[in-house]
C-alpha cells in the first residue's frame, strides 16, 4: 500500500526563520569580514600572520584543535596569497576574539550584552548569541512574527553599527525578498553548521580556560612553598 509524502510547505513562519538564517549568515559573515578587514587591512594580513606573536597564538588554536586544518590552511596557504575573503564565519569570530586586541563585553563573548552596550565587541557577541537562539527553532524552522520582528531590528542594529549604514538599505530589502523553498533549506544548513562549529570551539575554549586555571594554581602553589617543603604546622609540648 502506498502512502502519501508528508508536505513541507513554506508557511509565513518557515519564511521568517529563513529570513533570519539568511541574514545572520549571509550578511552576518560579510560584515565579520569587513570588521575584520578594518583591524587587519588584507595588504597587511600577510605580514601580520607572519609576526611570530600572532603565528603563535594561532598554532596554540590550532593544537588544541580550535582551529582545524582546513581553516589553518586558510590563514596559510602554501600556493596563494592569504585572504580574508576565504575564511568561513566560524573562522572569523575565532580570530576577532583572539588576535584583534578586542576586549570581551562585560557579559563575555557568548551572552547577549546589555542594550545600552553598543560597543563593537558587544556587536559580535550579540550576533552570535542571536545565531543561537535562532538555531533554538531549528526543530520546526519556525519563528511566529512577534519573534521574527525584535530579532531582525537587534540583529539589524547591531549589523548596521559594525558594518555601516550601507548595511542597512540591503537588510531592509532582504526583509521582504522573495524566498524559494530549495534556498530556504539552504541557508538553514549553513546556519546549522555555523552553530555545529561554533560549540566545539566553545567548549574546546573552556577545556584551555580549565587546563590554564589548574596550571595558574599549581604555579601559585610552587611559589608559596618553593622548596615542597610540607605546610604542616607541628605543636611543640611536654612529653
Amino acid at each position: 500500500m502506498a502512502f502519501a509524502a508528508p508536505a513541507f510547505r513554506s508557511t509565513n513562519g518557515t519564511t521568517n526563520y529563513a529570513r533570519l538564517c539568511r541574514l545572520l549568515v549571509d550578511v552576518g559573515s560579510q560584515v565579520l569580514r569587513e570588521t575584520f578587514d578594518r583591524i587587519y587591512p588584507p595588504k597587511k594580513l600577510h605580514n601580520v600572520l607572519s609576526n611570530p606573536t600572532v603565528h603563535r597564538s594561532l598554532q596554540s588554536l590550532r593544537s588544541k584543535k580550535v582551529l582545524n586544518q582546513l581553516q589553518w590552511s586558510k590563514l596559510y596557504p602554501s600556493r596563494s596569497l592569504v585572504s580574508s575573503k576565504d575564511f568561513d564565519i566560524t573562522l572569523l569570530i575565532s580570530l576577532l576574539r583572539n588576535i584583534c586586541g578586542l576586549t570581551p563585553p562585560a557579559t563575555g563573548w557568548d551572552y547577549l550584552p546589555p542594550a545600552k552596550d553598543v560597543t563593537c565587541e558587544a556587536d559580535i557577541a550579540r550576533v552570535k548569541y542571536y545565531r543561537n537562539q535562532i538555531y533554538g527553532h531549528a526543530g520546526q524552522a519556525s519563528v511566529d512574527d512577534a519573534t521574527f520582528r525584535t530579532c531582525w531590528k537587534d540583529i539589524r542594529d547591531a549589523l548596521v553599527r559594525l558594518g555601516g549604514v550601507t548595511f542597512g538599505a540591503a537588510i531592509d530589502d532582504l526583509k521582504d525578498e522573495c524566498m524559494d523553498s530549495d534556498f530556504e533549506q539552504h541557508t538553514r544548513q549553513l546556519l546549522k553548521q555555523w552553530k555545529e562549529d561554533g560549540d566545539s570551539i566553545k567548549d574546546k575554549l573552556v577545556d584551555m580556560a580549565d587546563e590554564f586555571g589548574r596550571k595558574l594554581d599549581e604555579l601559585k602553589a610552587s611559589i608559596a612553598n618553593p622548596e615542597g617543603k610540607s605546610t604542616s604546622v607541628k605543636t611543640a609540648g611536654k612529653q
